[in-house]
């Protein structure tokens, strides 16, 4: 959320600014892209004490997605539905009330969920909870807390440096139970 705010307050300076060139736009562009990518990612054991502290409203969460079957997203600004990706939509499309999305907003804030939950087509039983996204739609990395009542695999030790795991998209590294950490990296 904080990425949202940063750049919305960008764009908005660079809008009141003087009529910028389009390379002064695509410069601004490629900057704010740049300084997402460098904005490291919490560590393994700041999302461990997340999720210990804040236990029982991560199981609230994913109680709630999996309730929520029709949903494959919910974000902080949008959703998608099994029926449908297109957004905007109208309110009696979301796939749930207003008032559903505002709950699963106060706990995307309080539990540092920048992007929401995905429940995957390749793991429709698992509830991927997202604390930070990088880059774009492809190049990008995603990492947060996945909930599967299956072994999840692979695993690995520590995802504190993704730079250091190659050869697959997704790694999970256990934290007890059904929760995993995980990264995915395109």
């Amino acid at each position: 959320m904080r990425f949202v705010a940063l750049l919305i307050v960008a764009t908005a300076q660079l809008c009141l600014a003087q009529p910028p060139s389009n390379s002064d736009r695509e410069s601004a562009f490629k900057d704010l892209i740049l300084a997402d990518l460098r904005r490291p990612f919490p560590t393994d054991a700041v999302l461990r004490q997340r999720l210990t502290d804040h236990r029982q409203d991560f199981e609230r969460l994913v109680v709630m997605a999996k309730a929520d079957k029709e949903l494959l997203r919910i974000a902080p600004n949008f959703t998608w539905t099994t029926s449908s990706l297109v957004w905007p939509r109208p309110a009696s499309q979301l796939g749930f009330t207003v008032q559903r999305w505002d709950d699963y907003r106060r706990l995307f804030h309080t539990l540092g969920l920048e992007a929401g939950v995905l429940r995957r087509w390749d793991d429709p039983d698992g509830v991927y909870l997202i604390v930070q996204t990088k880059g774009l739609m492809t190049g990008g990395s995603t990492m947060g807390y996945a909930y599967s009542e299956r072994v999840l695999e692979p695993r690995c030790d520590s995802l504190d440096k993704p730079e250091a795991i190659v050869h697959t998209e997704i790694y999970f590294k256990p934290l007890g139970g059904n929760w995993y950490l995980y990264l995915e990296q395109d």
